[in-house]
């Protein structure tokens, strides 16, 4: 197994965090249909994007292996989604207020 740097495990933890907040965004706009959640999911793909640029380019391992919604390599990232899609759907406040948490 290949040994990585602090910074290139940055990035891949990076790539996985950037998809937690995609799908996210992603889940609550399925729920609420606000815009607002919809903008910031495909902004959050355009980060996941140049993310994996940098894994590219350094040859690392990217970590998001499956680009399906709630599905993580990290089990914390999969439990995580499960905590804030569920915090983000008891109403459209905590919707707001997980969105600004995982801003």
């Amino acid at each position: 197994m290949k040994s990585y740097y602090p910074e290139e495990l940055g990035l891949i933890k990076m790539r996985e965090e950037e998809k937690l907040a995609r799908d996210v965004y992603a889940t609550l706009y399925d729920v609420w249909e606000m815009p607002i959640f919809s903008n910031i999911s495909q902004s959050e793909q355009r980060h996941m994007n140049a993310v994996k640029v940098l894994i590219d380019k350094y040859d690392l391992v990217d970590p998001v292996t499956d680009s399906t919604v709630g599905v993580f390599t990290d089990p914390e990232f999969t439990w995580l989604y499960v905590l804030l899609v569920e915090q983000g759907s008891a109403s459209l406040v905590d919707a707001l207020i997980v969105g600004a948490t995982i801003t």
